[in-house]
This record gives structure tokens, sequence and C-alpha cells, in this order.
């Protein structure tokens, strides 16, 4: 029977702050910090100098004014895990309770929040900047924080949409996922499994999320020792997580020992082949989130560290763009054919210019940093002070759909190929747009779904030749493109010719489905022979065309179409 006493309701077991500027978040008189630690106790224990610099770092990048909305008691479903798996193993007791802190851009009281007025909820929804999670392991949590509505610099990255409940009501934010690491279940190997497979899981219904114990779960059926405490993953732990979570990853190492004590690069490069550098490119602008393995600057032997791109900044305008230097077909080919054969090769007079070498850094969710670090990849120092250390790229593991079987480096070669070969055709296309007298054009190349390229492609035309051509065109699951555009034409985010390949195809194969110089296309169907490749077909349609963007990565300033 319940009793009849009537016992009164605490409404304020969340509490919501409205902060005028930076200075307000400190624990100094009766700032955020202090006032909430007053109210809640636990939390003292929890706020340690790393987990107060981990949030300043983040708040520093958040407009003013800020509302942060404070959950004393949050269940969150990847600590749970933790603890059960392990902590709660341990003789001294640890707390099973999570805090949370939600970010909104400009003063929203408590009133505003639990309105029920579908305006005042959908305004919440915009200004919403994202949570935070603090762990009673003393570390950051689950965190999304939207690169949206931060102040940071312009860059293009990937992000998924995650629901957010806040007193009660669900809201939509896109952001990718990061954590903090707590060295006994979570190190930076497992933080960046962790996050990736959140993104996946979240944004396609072919992956699932992983749990921490999920994951120890996938890699005890290969291991014969213990794995917790952690002591990290090696890069094929991490590959054997990915590929099963269902992906197909593919290994890029800078470095490999030989007879256990030297290194030796694995890459040996031919001509016009890319660095291991300019293949990572190739995958992050094709928006698949990176693993990458760091080892301490010139030291093989030093730390190391494992960090997540996500994206990149916007290119430098005033950097010089790298040039493809082509083979020379006379020299190489010298044995085997006659003089008179070399004649009928006219030397390409192209210049064609890497449109990534501007590139003006690189987005990384680093576990000990704010989200969305852009660095240079020679200088890879996530901290501010002198002690931090410089990295370097040891290796990388990418993702990739099981399906994708064409590598960033085959496809590379195989359009420069396809360049050298019909640079005559490019002319042409560069008289046609106005473009030639440089001489030049500026290529950029990525995978990306056909679906999307579809729908763009067909879409973002005013040519109805062009439309049917698009919406009617049969292309595998995948496909590797290579825009390229003249150096003014590129300025302006159009391109004026492109080359696509069959990413399902091997390389040996005769990959390329479609060629476009300008108004004139090929295209090869799936029950077409090899040459239908180069057969124009009598479609008209315009000799420039605006670029793929914003469908891989997005533009972080979200003013308009393209970071400017």
């Amino acid at each position: 029977m319940i009793n009849k006493k009537i016992i009164e309701f605490e409404e304020k077991t969340i509490e919501c702050y409205v902060l005028e500027k930076i200075d307000d978040f400190s624990k100094a008189d009766d700032n955020f910090l202090n006032a909430i630690e007053d109210i809640d106790k636990e939390l003292k224990i929890m706020l340690n100098d790393n987990i107060i610099d981990a949030l300043n770092k983040m708040i520093i990048l958040m407009p003013f004014p800020l509302t942060i909305i404070y959950e004393p008691y949050y269940v969150d479903r990847i600590y749970r895990d933790e603890y059960y798996a392990y902590y709660s193993r341990k003789h001294f007791g640890i707390s099973r309770n999570t805090k949370r802190m939600v970010f909104l851009k400009g003063r929203y009281y408590r009133e505003s929040i639990i309105d029920s007025n579908y305006e005042m909820q959908k305004k919440i929804e915009h200004d919403l900047i994202g949570m935070v999670v603090i762990k009673p392991t003393q570390t950051i949590g689950r965190t999304l924080i939207s690169p949206f509505n931060l102040n940071i610099r312009n860059c293009f990255v990937r992000t998924t949409t995650f629901d957010i409940s806040i007193l009660g009501k669900i809201y939509k934010l896109e952001a990718f996922p990061l954590s903090g690491q707590d060295s006994e279940v979570m190190t930076c190997a497992e933080v960046n499994m962790w996050q990736i497979m959140e993104y996946f899981g979240t944004r396609y219904s072919n992956y699932r999320t992983l749990l921490p114990s999920e994951m120890l779960e996938l890699i005890s059926k290969t291991s014969d020792v213990r794995l917790l405490p952690s002591d990290g993953l090696t890069v094929e732990q991490e590959s054997n997580i990915f590929k099963n979570s269902g992906l197909s990853p593919k290994i890029y190492y800078k470095w490999l020992q030989f007879d256990g004590v030297e290194y030796v690069e694995t890459y040996e490069p031919y001509i016009n082949s890319p660095s291991l550098e300019e293949i990572l490119h190739f995958y992050v602008e094709s928006g698949i989130p990176v693993l990458i393995n760091l080892r301490e600057k010139d030291n093989r032997e030093g730390i190391n560290h494992s960090v997540t791109c996500i994206g990149h900044a916007e290119n430098d305008v005033n950097a010089q763009l790298s040039e493809v230097i082509f083979e020379d077909k006379k020299k190489n080919n010298k044995e085997e054919k006659t003089v008179d054969k070399y004649e009928e090769y006219v030397y390409n007079k192209l210049t064609v210019l890497k449109s990534w070498s501007a590139c003006g850094g690189y987005v990384f969710m680093e576990d000990h940093s704010a989200p969305y670090q852009i660095r240079n990849l020679d200088d890879l120092k996530f901290g501010d002070d002198e002690k931090s250390i410089l990295y370097e790229i040891e290796s990388f593991v990418v993702p990739l759909y099981k399906h994708v079987f064409m590598a960033a480096e085959d496809a590379y070669k195989i359009v420069i190929d396809v360049i050298d070969e019909s640079w005559n055709s490019i002319a042409d296309c560069l008289n046609r747009s106005g473009g030639f007298s440089n001489d030049k054009i500026v290529i950029r190349l990525f995978l990306t779904t056909s679906r999307s390229y579809k729908q763009f492609r067909s879409t973002n035309t005013s040519s109805v030749n062009e439309r049917v051509f698009f919406s009617q065109i049969v292309y595998p699951k995948f496909i590797w493109v290579c825009e390229y555009g003249s150096t003014e034409s590129y300025a302006n985010h159009k391109a004026i010719g492109e080359i696509i390949i069959d990413a399902t195809a091997f390389k040996n194969s005769v990959p390329v489905i479609s060629i476009r110089h300008g108004n004139a296309i090929t295209y090869r169907g799936p029950d077409d022979p090899d040459y239908y490749a180069m057969l124009r077909r009598d479609i008209p349609i315009d000799n420039e065309f605006v670029m793929f963007e914003q469908y891989n990565l997005k533009c972080s300033n979200k003013k308009g179409d393209f970071c400017d």
C-alpha cells in the first residue's frame, strides 16, 4: 500500500546555467565548475586537472553566451559496459554513474527547454553544440560535439546524425564521436576503434556500434594473453576488429621490421606513384574515417599513439601545387620500339597539378585534445607545452566497404595513365573552356557511392540530356572519380572533365567506366566490350559542371555550399 504522506518533489535535479564569457566556466568564485561541485559532491572527486583541461579546450571553441545543462545522474552505455566488464570486479568501489554536460549556443532556461512548442524545439536543435560525459575514472567519456557550431578553422569533415535526449525531448546533432582514454579498458587504440565503429553503426544499417566488451571479445579469439588491463592494440588487431565487424580493412605501413631490428619503407614508388601521405588523402577526401597509428618522430622505438582522421582543412590558396611528372615513353620503350614508333608519341604538354598538395592540414579526433584538431602531417603535435611529443605516421588502417576491391593507389595510377593517353582531348576541352593558355589542369580523386554520385549529377545540372543520361546510367555500388578542371574553373568549384573507375574491379582488369572531356562523354555498360569506354556518346552536355563537393565531406562553416 502506498504511503499517503506527500513528499515534496525536487525540480532541480538537472541544472541549467548561462555563461556570458569564458571566465564564467572556471572553478573560481561562484563560477560554473564551483557551483556544480557544491550541488554534486561526487563530481568533486572526479574533477581532476586533466578533465578540467579537456573541458576548457572544448569550451574555448564555443560561442558565448553559452548555456550548459548539467545532469548529475546520467547512464552512459559505454561506461556501464566498461564498469560491468572490469571496474565492478575491483576491491575498492567505483561509481557506476556518469555526469553529463550539454552545451547550447545562446541563452536558454529550464522553462524554454521543457517547452513543448515546436518552433522552440527547432531553435534549440539549431543551437545545440553537443554533449560531454564525465566518467568516475576521472576521464572524459562519450563526447558528441558539432563542428558546425564551433569557432574553428574552415575545414571539410565527415559527420553523422545522432539522437540526443535533453529533458525528455529528442534532438538531432551532426557530429563525429570522441572519447578520452582511461588507460585500463580504453587506451588510445580502443578509443579510436570505438569511435569509428560508433560512426559506422550510427550512419549505416549494415554495421553496428561496438561496446568495449564486444571489442575485447573479438580480440580474444586470436589472443593468447589477458586483455585487461589493456596494453593497447596492434595494427593487426585493429584491422581484425574492423574485419569482424563487416568491413574490409586495408593496412598501409610506413615501415616494416626487417630481421627484428632494422626498418624498411614498405612503399617502393614507381613513376607517378602516390606517396603514403597522398594515399591517405584520397581516402580522407572520400569521407572515410581513417585510423592512424603514430610513432614519436625520428625514434622508431619511441612512444606510439593512435588518432582518427576525419577530414581536411580547406586548400591554401597561396600554396604551390605539386605536379605529376609524366613518364618519358621514348626512354622507357627504347628497346621495344623503333624510332618511327617513337614519333607516334607526342609528349604530353599538359601540366597536371595535384589539388591535395595545397591541403591546409588534416582534421583529427585525438583523445587528449578538443575535437576537430587541424594539423599538418609534418607537425603532428597535439599538446600545447614543450613536453608534447612530435609524432609521425607509422601506419594507418582504412575501413573499406567489403566490395571495394580497387585500392586508392591503383585508382590513381589508372587515371594518370588515362590523362597521359588522352592529353589531346583534354587540350581541346581546355580550349573550349578558355583555359588552355596555361596548359594546366588540376585533378582531384575520391571514392564515393554510385547512388550519391548519380543523385548529384542528375540534380545539379540545367541540361535535360545530362539529367537523363546520369539518371539511367548503370554503375557499381562504389566508384572512384577523378575530376579535373582548368586552374580558373577549379577555383570556381567547376570541373571540365572526369574519369570514372569501377571500384569493385581488380587493378589488372579494364576498370574504366566513363571518361568526360567537357561536352564529350563515353560510357561502358556492364555488358559492353572494353573499348566502349573510349567511344564518344552522341549526347550534348555542358562544357563545365559543378564539382562533387559537400557529399563526402561537409564544410564546417555551414554558411554556404563551399568553404570560402
